[in-house]
Protein backbone atom coordinates (compact mmCIF):
# COMPACT_ATOMS: atom_id res chain seq x y z
CA UNK A 1 0.00 0.00 0.00
CA UNK A 2 1.23 3.44 -0.75
CA UNK A 3 1.23 6.29 1.72
CA UNK A 4 -1.90 7.89 0.28
CA UNK A 5 -3.90 4.67 0.75
CA UNK A 6 -2.73 4.29 4.34
CA UNK A 7 -3.79 7.84 5.20
CA UNK A 8 -7.18 7.31 3.54
CA UNK A 9 -7.70 4.02 5.43
CA UNK A 10 -6.76 5.68 8.71
CA UNK A 11 -9.15 8.56 8.10
CA UNK A 12 -12.00 6.15 7.26
CA UNK A 13 -11.31 4.13 10.41
CA UNK A 14 -11.26 7.30 12.51
CA UNK A 15 -14.54 8.47 10.96
CA UNK A 16 -16.18 5.07 11.63
CA UNK A 17 -15.07 5.07 15.28
CA UNK A 18 -16.26 8.66 15.77
CA UNK A 19 -19.66 7.87 14.25
CA UNK A 20 -20.03 4.85 16.52
CA UNK A 21 -19.20 6.89 19.61
CA UNK A 22 -21.52 9.75 18.58
CA UNK A 23 -24.35 7.28 17.87
CA UNK A 24 -23.93 5.69 21.27
CA UNK A 25 -24.12 9.01 23.10
CA UNK A 26 -27.00 10.38 21.04
CA UNK A 27 -28.96 7.15 21.51
CA UNK A 28 -28.42 7.04 25.26
CA UNK A 29 -29.06 10.70 25.98
CA UNK A 30 -31.87 11.58 23.60
CA UNK A 31 -33.78 8.41 22.88
CA UNK A 32 -34.65 6.96 26.24
CA UNK A 33 -36.19 8.84 29.10
CA UNK A 34 -34.93 7.95 32.51
CA UNK A 35 -37.32 5.75 34.42
CA UNK A 36 -39.37 7.86 36.83
CA UNK A 37 -39.09 7.05 40.50
CA UNK A 38 -42.20 5.68 42.19
CA UNK A 39 -44.70 8.38 43.16
CA UNK A 40 -42.71 11.20 41.53
CA UNK A 41 -46.04 12.59 40.29
CA UNK A 42 -47.22 12.99 43.90
CA UNK A 43 -44.50 15.55 44.68
CA UNK A 44 -45.71 18.12 42.13
CA UNK A 45 -47.40 20.26 44.81
CA UNK A 46 -44.28 20.43 46.99
CA UNK A 47 -41.44 22.93 46.90
CA UNK A 48 -38.69 22.28 44.33
CA UNK A 49 -36.17 21.56 47.11
CA UNK A 50 -38.50 19.03 48.75
CA UNK A 51 -39.27 17.49 45.35
CA UNK A 52 -35.57 16.91 44.66
CA UNK A 53 -34.99 15.37 48.10
CA UNK A 54 -38.03 13.09 47.95
CA UNK A 55 -37.41 12.01 44.37
CA UNK A 56 -33.90 11.00 45.42
CA UNK A 57 -35.34 8.86 48.21
CA UNK A 58 -37.88 7.38 45.83
CA UNK A 59 -35.29 6.70 43.15
CA UNK A 60 -33.50 4.47 45.66
CA UNK A 61 -36.58 2.23 45.57
CA UNK A 62 -36.46 1.64 41.81
CA UNK A 63 -34.92 -1.80 42.26
CA UNK A 64 -38.09 -2.80 44.13
CA UNK A 65 -40.43 -1.03 41.73
CA UNK A 66 -39.05 -2.25 38.39
CA UNK A 67 -40.11 -5.89 38.80
CA UNK A 68 -43.57 -4.83 39.94
CA UNK A 69 -43.97 -2.47 36.98
CA UNK A 70 -42.94 -5.28 34.65
CA UNK A 71 -45.36 -7.72 36.34
CA UNK A 72 -48.14 -5.13 35.96
CA UNK A 73 -47.34 -4.69 32.28
CA UNK A 74 -47.39 -8.46 31.72
CA UNK A 75 -50.67 -8.82 33.62
CA UNK A 76 -52.29 -6.10 31.49
CA UNK A 77 -51.09 -7.78 28.30
CA UNK A 78 -52.53 -11.10 29.51
CA UNK A 79 -55.91 -9.47 30.18
CA UNK A 80 -55.97 -7.84 26.73
CA UNK A 81 -55.04 -11.15 25.08
CA UNK A 82 -57.70 -13.05 27.01
CA UNK A 83 -60.40 -10.52 26.07
CA UNK A 84 -59.44 -10.46 22.38
CA UNK A 85 -58.83 -14.20 21.94
CA UNK A 86 -60.61 -15.83 19.01
CA UNK A 87 -61.35 -18.84 21.19
CA UNK A 88 -62.50 -16.76 24.17
CA UNK A 89 -62.37 -18.61 27.48
CA UNK A 90 -63.96 -16.85 30.47
CA UNK A 91 -61.76 -18.84 32.85
CA UNK A 92 -58.58 -17.54 31.17
CA UNK A 93 -59.87 -13.97 31.51
CA UNK A 94 -60.82 -14.56 35.16
CA UNK A 95 -57.31 -15.87 35.92
CA UNK A 96 -55.68 -12.96 34.07
CA UNK A 97 -57.81 -10.47 36.01
CA UNK A 98 -57.00 -12.21 39.28
CA UNK A 99 -53.28 -11.96 38.52
CA UNK A 100 -53.72 -8.30 37.59
CA UNK A 101 -55.43 -7.58 40.94
CA UNK A 102 -52.72 -9.43 42.86
CA UNK A 103 -49.92 -7.47 41.17
CA UNK A 104 -51.82 -4.21 41.59
CA UNK A 105 -52.24 -4.88 45.32
CA UNK A 106 -48.49 -5.54 45.69
CA UNK A 107 -47.71 -2.32 43.84
CA UNK A 108 -50.19 -0.35 45.96
CA UNK A 109 -48.65 -1.76 49.14
CA UNK A 110 -45.22 -0.59 47.95
CA UNK A 111 -46.58 2.88 47.15
CA UNK A 112 -48.16 3.09 50.62
CA UNK A 113 -44.88 2.00 52.24
CA UNK A 114 -43.10 4.63 50.17
CA UNK A 115 -45.59 7.28 51.28
CA UNK A 116 -44.97 6.47 54.94
CA UNK A 117 -41.19 6.56 54.52
CA UNK A 118 -40.88 9.76 52.50
CA UNK A 119 -43.42 11.72 54.54
CA UNK A 120 -41.70 10.99 57.85
CA UNK A 121 -39.54 14.13 57.69
CA UNK A 122 -42.05 16.49 56.07
CA UNK A 123 -43.87 19.30 57.85
CA UNK A 124 -47.61 18.77 58.27
CA UNK A 125 -48.74 20.86 55.26
CA UNK A 126 -46.38 19.09 52.85
CA UNK A 127 -47.21 15.69 54.35
CA UNK A 128 -50.91 16.37 53.75
CA UNK A 129 -50.29 17.55 50.17
CA UNK A 130 -48.21 14.46 49.40
CA UNK A 131 -50.76 12.08 50.93
CA UNK A 132 -53.65 13.80 49.16
CA UNK A 133 -51.93 13.51 45.77
CA UNK A 134 -50.92 9.88 46.37
CA UNK A 135 -54.25 8.69 47.70
CA UNK A 136 -56.52 10.57 45.30
CA UNK A 137 -54.68 9.60 42.15
CA UNK A 138 -56.40 6.28 41.76
CA UNK A 139 -59.81 7.79 42.49
CA UNK A 140 -59.66 10.93 40.36
CA UNK A 141 -59.80 11.59 36.68
CA UNK A 142 -56.67 13.74 37.01
CA UNK A 143 -54.64 11.27 35.01
CA UNK A 144 -56.18 10.56 31.59
CA UNK A 145 -56.98 6.92 30.87
CA UNK A 146 -54.39 4.97 28.97
CA UNK A 147 -55.36 4.51 25.33
CA UNK A 148 -56.12 0.92 24.32
CA UNK A 149 -53.20 -0.93 22.83
CA UNK A 150 -53.37 -3.44 20.07
CA UNK A 151 -53.15 -6.97 21.36
CA UNK A 152 -49.72 -8.34 20.58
Amino acid sequence: MNRHSLILAGLLMSLAVNLLIAGYFIGNHRGARPEPPPMAWATEQLSPETQRRLRGQMRAQLSEVRPLREDMRKAQVAVRKAVAAEDYDPQVLALALEKSREVSERYQALIHKNLVEVSAELPKDQRIALARAALQRGQSAKMPPRPPENVR
